[in-house]
């Protein structure tokens, strides 16, 4: 189902799936659309998983949009899990900081498992994150 505004996965989570890589042209669509789902949720938004499989590559502009929609979602208590990334993908998001933004155990290489970990309560709650300078 395509991500729209005023739909939920259920309630108090989305999963999106951003369907191209993220790189400068396109990182500022890629964290409006998060920010328009979560603003317009029928119910607060506990969980945001992004469902990563098609995102191959984050370069630094898209790097630093990303981590700026965190901050964005964390003081609205919203927790921020990115499921089927690559190794390739991963290694991008340890080198621009992303993995250490939302923390190791947010990252998972398949879907099913990571909309297990937050529905089984097996991540900790969303909780504000510290800046992590560039």
């Amino acid at each position: 189902m395509p991500a729209v505004p005023g739909n939920q996965t259920e309630p108090g989570l989305i999963v999106y799936r951003f369907n191209s890589d993220c790189f400068y042209a396109n990182a500022g669509r890629f964290a409006d659309e998060v920010r328009l789902l979560v603003k317009r949720a029928p119910t607060p938004v506990r969980w945001f998983i992004v469902d990563a499989g098609p995102i191959t590559d984050i370069d630094y502009s898209a790097a630093q949009s990303v981590r700026d929609l965190l901050d964005d979602l964390a003081h609205q208590g919203v927790g921020i899990v990115f499921a089927r990334v690559s190794p390739y993908l991963r290694s991008d998001m340890d080198r621009h900081r992303i993995t250490m933004a939302i923390g190791e155990t947010r990252v998972f290489t398949t879907l099913h498992e990571a909309i297990a970990a937050v529905r089984g309560g097996a991540l900790e709650a969303p909780v504000e994150r510290r800046d992590i300078a560039d």
